[in-house]
């Protein structure tokens, strides 16, 4: 049993490294991947090919969550370069961005007691911020400028922040229903 893993997960799904990666690409490669090695697949196999495929089978669905998500793997990259986010020791924030976290948070919870159409006006808002900063990540990953990856650092904090916006207004929007 031999999987196609040299030195990341784009090695794994053997794709191209990038952060604007084909999404389609990457969930039909996923997919090829977990038919062969599913451990459905090794059930009748030895004891060592089972325990293998498990691992295989976790290790592709850890590689896929991470590089499906756009935070994820704008950190995911930035490790591979060398960066690590530091979220939990490294609290400083762009004063600017955090005042805007701040109007976004007052502009949700008089959304939630508004309407429905209050909270899509916002999420249209916040999905254009994360689209922007996404864009300005990929160009940064996606270049070839090391000196740009502490911008891209931090564009992927608060992209963090900025999903999180998006989680709790799908929450609120759901809310209706």
């Amino acid at each position: 049993m031999q999987i196609p893993f040299e030195n990341n997960y784009f090695d794994l799904f053997s794709i191209e490294k990038s952060y604007s990666l084909d999404r389609h690409q990457l969930r039909d490669r996923f997919r090829e991947l977990q038919r062969q090695f599913h451990p459905d697949n090794f059930a009748s196999a030895t004891e060592q090919d089972r325990r293998i495929s498990a691992q295989y089978a976790a290790m592709i669905n850890e590689a896929f969550t991470t590089l499906n998500d756009p935070v994820q793997r704008g950190r995911y990259m930035l490790s591979l370069n060398g960066i690590n986010t530091d979220e939990e020791h490294d609290t400083r924030m762009d004063p600017e961005f955090l005042m805007q976290q701040i109007e976004l948070r007052e502009e949700l919870d008089a959304a939630r007691s508004s309407s429905l159409d209050a909270l899509n006006q916002l999420s249209d808002k916040v999905e254009s911020d994360f689209a922007g900063r996404m864009a300005l990540v990929g160009e940064i990953l996606d270049g070839t400028d090391d000196n740009e990856l502490e911008k891209a650092r931090h564009l992927v904090r608060e992209l963090q922040f900025l999903s999180r916006m998006r989680n709790e207004i799908e929450e609120a929007e759901e809310s209706f229903f």
